[in-house]
């Protein structure tokens, strides 16, 4: 298994790259020998994941592979979606408010279900959201249990624009962030991206994996830090739930 993950984590690695990336540069992040990393490469290549450019000699992700994975994703979502009906009726009906299903899409995230509070007051909601993972509750939810060197990566790039007095806004602080998040299992967002919205989300995990968030809004004007903190014991459980339905689904 830790050979897999490895091979998992050079193959995001080199999804993540723009225009690909040479030997050197894999065995640097990773940290390993050239000659491990290049076994690892080998395979990837026989298994139709990456294809070598032959001039400049940098790996990248194969065409196919990516056919493969939006295939994927598609039977991922077409299975998750009925799962996860069943739990975020249960929190609509405690709570009246948003109740969000999230996945991951690049640096950000697309909302794939959603159930609207029926209060007058209420936060709009928005497919496809532009706002980069760590300022948003459903992206930290996702983001702090990817690999490490994922994780380290996103850190690495993302854009730390200040949206609001309480927003991530340096490494140091994300880091710490997304371990806090990790231990404990759930992700809050005490208004980083509007300052009138806050959120609760915990993650909904498939063998190791992040492979979705499901998410409650909070609106200031009727619920306190602690209130919106505090239903995180009601999210995660009804994310377990999800998971045991979706592993029957698989």
């Amino acid at each position: 298994m830790p050979s897999f993950q490895k091979g998992l984590d050079i193959l995001e690695y080199i999804a993540g790259s723009q225009d690909g990336l040479r030997l050197t540069d894999i065995a640097q992040h990773m940290d390993l020998p050239a000659s491990n990393i290049t076994l690892y490469l080998n395979t990837l290549i026989h298994r139709n994941w990456i294809i070598r450019e032959p001039h400049k000699k940098k790996f990248l992700i194969n065409p196919k592979a990516v056919e493969l994975f939006h295939n994927a994703q598609d039977n991922l979502v077409h299975k998750l979606l009925p799962c996860a009906d069943k739990s975020m009726q249960a929190l609509h009906k405690k709570y009246n408010e948003n109740i969000l299903l999230v996945m991951q899409k690049g640096n950000s995230f697309s909302i794939v279900k959603h159930i609207a509070s029926t209060h007058v007051m209420r936060v709009l909601i928005q497919d496809e959201p532009d706002y980069c993972m760590h300022v948003t509750a459903a992206g930290r939810a996702i983001l702090a249990f990817l690999p490490e060197p994922t994780i380290e990566r996103y850190i690495k790039t993302a854009s730390y624009v200040k949206l609001t007095d309480k927003t991530t806004s340096d490494e140091k602080t994300l880091r710490e962030t997304l371990k806090k998040t990790k231990e404990k299992g759930y992700a809050f967002n005490p208004g980083e991206f509007e300052s009138e919205v806050m959120a609760t989300a915990a993650p909904i995990i498939i063998n190791d994996r992040p492979v979705a968030a499901l998410v409650v809004q909070f609106p200031t004007i009727r619920h306190s830090a602690e209130e919106a903190e505090s239903a995180a014991v009601d999210i995660m459980k009804q994310a377990r739930n999800i998971e045991a339905d979706l592993i029957k689904a698989l």
